[in-house]
């Protein structure tokens, strides 16, 4: 009798933890996301960066976890990659093609998180991690850094204690996401950075033209190369706030039962790296810290993962069930063993509002991209046309031949392009029409057809007319008068975008 009394006790304590509707009540595990601004996936030592003491915050990460070779993101700029984490959706599925907010549609990560008794947050970059403007939707606490301080490693420590001090008052475990604002533009010593002050937060270690090379997809050059000093020292200074952000976990009661995972948003703010759905444009370092169920130094190089498969991911290590909308699958190492075959990427317009969509599908070896607007009507616009590397191109362009070749690339680029990542990283050979590739063009036209089918993707219509310029120029016409339409209507994550100021702008962009 008594040891059915506590049979029945043993139960009811099982029982209790799960609440009728399958809510997982009884989670004592925290997830912290910490993400970097801009920085390519082989700037860290641990991806084969050769600069001394680089990234020894990031290393240690990887070394005391899981380094994922091939990890990707699914668009290469912010908002709407950082939307991808949030929503485990692509962005025409979400809505959150450019820089504005949307409507929700479906649950978000933080929002179950919160229903499954978390205690959610964010550190910078809140509208950027969020799809609407109402915070309290997706995050108990939202912490943000005044003026200057966001490139203080000191001033992460703080806000990270601060939420700390939140989580332990509320007696509940807790997703926190900090974002990173390094190696963001300004970097360390452009002069944009001096002017506004950001240079007042030194690296704790300062590189010059000697420690650094010039990336393979850039021409040589004295001004580009410096550059590269001032991005590798903007590196050095995120890195130092990875380490800051660490060391307060480390130091921390929550210690061992957080699982870190450490990613950045998208390649360098430079021509063929953000903006673009090349691999420099969309692989990032990719690591995972797991206490007690992932061992030390563990490196996976035969799995493709990607930013859509973060949600479900922390949600399968959680024991909380993935919701059926969700496009990503889990990488949970403790319970997955199946290879994606396929990534797919995506870019859709720039924080100015000006749409240039593209898409890619990638493997571990190709990637087939389709640029619909590439019809030499329309040039290439984004951030990098103000930054230091494109200026030097385009200069150089005028009297180098080779040159000048890459620069009208990058401005008008192709219809479609295939490049072999694997022997090719820097996408510098067009294999599109050279017929020993045949097979694996049709192979990738018909897995990225088959996923934008899938996934109602708004582009599959100048997808199935890729071999006709006048329809492609007329859908092109229509995607920028919509576009116009949203800059002037729905309410933006940035004060202005190409068409002026948006502060009286407030509707929420809707998927039609």
């Amino acid at each position: 009798m008594i040891r059915n009394i506590f049979l029945l006790i043993a139960l009811f304590s099982l029982v209790s933890c799960k609440s009728v509707n399958g809510q997982n009540k009884g989670n004592t595990t925290n997830i912290l996301l910490i993400t970097l601004d801009d920085m390519n996936w082989d700037s860290a030592g641990i991806y084969g960066n050769t600069i001394p003491d680089l990234t020894p915050n990031i290393d240690r990460l990887g070394n005391e976890g899981l380094v994922f070779e091939n990890g990707y993101v699914q668009v290469s700029n912010c908002s709407p990659s950082r939307s991808v984490i949030q929503t485990s959706l692509y962005p025409h599925q979400s809505g959150m093609r450019g820089f504005y907010y949307v409507q929700p549609e479906h649950k978000t990560l933080p929002e179950i998180l919160k229903e499954q008794g978390f205690y959610t947050g964010v550190i910078n970059k809140a509208p950027d991690s969020s799809l609407s403007p109402d915070f309290d939707l997706f995050w108990n606490t939202t912490l943000g850094f005044k003026g200057i301080e966001k490139r203080s490693a000191e001033a992460y420590s703080k806000l990270v204690t601060k939420f700390f001090s939140n989580v332990k008052n509320s007696n509940k475990p807790f997703y926190c996401v900090v974002n990173v604002a390094d190696p963001h533009k300004p970097f360390f010593n452009d002069m944009a950075s001096r002017k506004k002050g950001f240079d007042k937060f030194k690296p704790s270690k300062i590189y010059t033209k000697d420690d650094v090379e010039i990336p393979g997809f850039l021409p040589k050059n004295p001004r580009i190369k410096q550059e590269m000093v001032n991005y590798y020292n903007s590196v050095k200074r995120g890195d130092d706030c990875v380490g800051a952000i660490l060391k307060t976990l480390d130091s921390s009661s929550f210690s061992g039962n957080t699982i870190v995972i450490l990613l950045s948003d998208h390649g360098m703010p430079l021509p063929y790296a953000k903006s673009t759905t090349y691999q420099n444009g969309l692989r990032v370092p990719f690591i995972v810290r797991w206490p007690n169920s992932i061992n030390p130094n563990t490196r996976n190089t035969k799995d493709l993962v990607s930013a859509i498969d973060i949600a479900p991911t922390i949600l399968d290590m959680l024991n909380i069930d993935i919701p059926s909308h969700f496009e990503g699958t889990s990488f949970n190492p403790k319970t997955v063993n199946k290879s994606n075959k396929y990534v797919f990427g995506q870019f859709d317009e720039n924080a100015g509002g000006i749409p240039r969509p593209s898409r890619t599908v990638i493997t571990k070896k190709y990637g087939y991209v389709f640029n619909p607007w590439a019809t030499g009507k329309y040039e290439f616009k984004s951030a990098s046309g103000s930054h230091t590397s494109y200026k030097a191109m385009k200069k150089l362009a005028e009297t180098d031949p080779e040159v000048k070749k890459r620069f009208d690339h990058w401005v008008y680029r192709e219809i479609e392009e295939l490049y072999d990542y694997e022997n090719d990283p820097n996408a510098l050979t067009n294999l599109i029409h050279d017929p020993k590739y045949k097979e694996i063009v049709a192979e990738l036209r018909t897995a990225l057809e088959k996923h934008m089918k899938a996934t109602g993707d708004y582009v599959l219509a100048a997808y199935g007319k890729k071999d006709n310029t006048q329809f492609l120029n007329n859908w092109m016409k229509n995607q920028i008068k919509e576009a116009n339409h949203r800059n002037e209507t729905i309410k933006w994550k940035r004060p202005s975008n190409h068409s002026g100021p948006t502060k009286g702008n407030t509707e929420l962009f809707q998927i039609k």
